[in-house]
């Protein structure tokens, strides 16, 4: 099981379930339609990066109830625990898992 942190930044904005501990580069993620993605978490400012084959997109850290949320619009991740959905423009969400 990963473990789970969430930078001093991300404290204030309120989240209540924190993103899995990035390691130096990405945490790696395996999506139900046989993608590969990472996400890189960053302390200041809040933020991730979503590695999408060659493409990387910057998420800025949303509030949340629940879980963790990065967008910028059209391009949103969330997850809770190890769980991640991408949302990727208007394309239906994709389910992945993060590797142990």
């Amino acid at each position: 099981m990963m473990l789970f942190g969430c930078a001093a930044a991300a404290m204030v904005m309120g989240c209540a379930t924190k993103p899995p501990l990035a390691t130096p580069d990405a945490v790696v993620f395996d999506c139900q339609n046989g993608e590969v993605m990472r996400v890189r978490f960053v302390a200041a400012p809040a933020s991730a990066v979503l590695m999408r084959g060659q493409n990387k997109i910057s998420l800025p850290q949303q509030p949340s109830g629940s879980g963790f949320i990065y967008s910028n619009g059209p391009n949103t991740i969330r997850g809770k625990g190890d769980a991640l959905m991408v949302e990727i423009g208007r394309m239906a969400a994709i389910q992945c898992q993060a590797r142990p």
